[in-house]
């Protein structure tokens, strides 16, 4: 769904496709959206190997949503798209083919380092962690590591030694081995630090903290995945990755589904929270952060 506001977008959500039975939650769903954000149009792409049930949804969508301007209701499949809103001879019946590996849009984003995947099932294996074979001699690696870490009894050193290694990574990615993965996945354990880690995040290096925990996700147990996950997903959010957002917050869901920080991102992507809320909160986040530090050096 692509929200318009004055000729500009004000919002970009995504879903999986539901059921034709469903069609009309998902209408107050979008239309519940369009009115918080008072859009004055309205996009639906719908992407899916099935035609005939993507096309119907979009029918019952379009009619449940006709108090606004639908300014393109598009089916996506098979490498061709087909318009539900333009007459017969501006949309051919076989569809307009298109090619997304040869797009300047595609290029612009690689030159940009943005992460590109081919499908959702693509995004799900790049988060999914190691091998299972690798995750004994993992976990006794993560084992030494932590007791490597007692000297690092204060939050203060444990914070100076994850800028330590967050610098180090965003700014060589090859810097980033599995020993400072691990590391950096058993100093978020501690929320205070992963509040910490999490308050780094803006707009302008989300894409640099979403490489970083994404490489950090690929290399860690899933003993000790939550955290770095959901720093992962609150990254892709402010990025706008929504499909990756949702991935993250599968994924935290089946290994720790009582993990507070998965929840609110489900939260964040079932409400279609704007990334642009997000510095008005990382304020709050710093000041609450800079409170408690001030407590526990006092």
């Amino acid at each position: 769904m692509v929200f318009v506001k004055s000729d500009q977008i004000r919002l970009t959500t995504r879903t999986d496709l539901p059921p034709e039975s469903a069609a009309d939650e998902l209408a107050e769903w979008i239309d519940a959206l369009a009115k918080r954000e008072q859009i004055d149009a309205l996009a639906l792409v719908a992407y899916s190997a099935a035609p005939l049930a993507a096309n119907r949804l979009l029918t019952r969508l379009m009619d449940r949503l006709s108090d606004h301007t639908l300014t393109d209701v598009l089916y996506v499949g098979h490498g061709r798209w087909w318009s539900l809103t333009c007459a017969d001879e501006c949309c051919p019946l076989a569809g307009t083919p298109y090619d997304l590996t040869t797009h300047p849009i595609s290029a612009a984003a690689v030159f940009a380092g943005l992460g590109l995947h081919a499908s959702r099932r693509e995004i799900e294996n790049s988060i999914s962690g190691p091998p299972e074979a690798e995750l004994p001699r993992l976990l006794d690696l993560a084992a030494d590591l932590l007791a490597e870490l007692t000297p690092f009894d204060s939050r203060a050193a444990a914070e100076e030694l994850l800028v330590s290694v967050m610098d180090a990574a965003t700014a060589d990615a090859s810097d980033l081995d599995e020993r400072s993965s691990l590391l950096l996945a058993l100093l978020v354990t501690d929320v205070y630090v992963r509040d910490f880690a999490w308050a780094r995040i803006s707009r302008s290096n989300a894409e640099q903290h979403v490489r970083l925990w994404t490489s950090v996700v690929s290399r860690v147990p899933p003993e000790l995945a939550a955290a770095p996950l959901c720093l992962l997903g609150m990254a892709a959010w402010v990025a706008g990755e929504g499909a990756l957002v949702n991935c993250c917050w599968d994924r935290v869901s089946q290994i720790h589904p009582d993990y507070s920080m998965g929840r609110l991102l489900a939260d964040i992507s079932e409400r279609g929270v704007p990334p642009s809320v997000w510095q008005e909160i990382r304020d709050d986040m710093q000041a609450d952060l800079n409170a408690e530090r001030a407590l526990l050096a006092s």
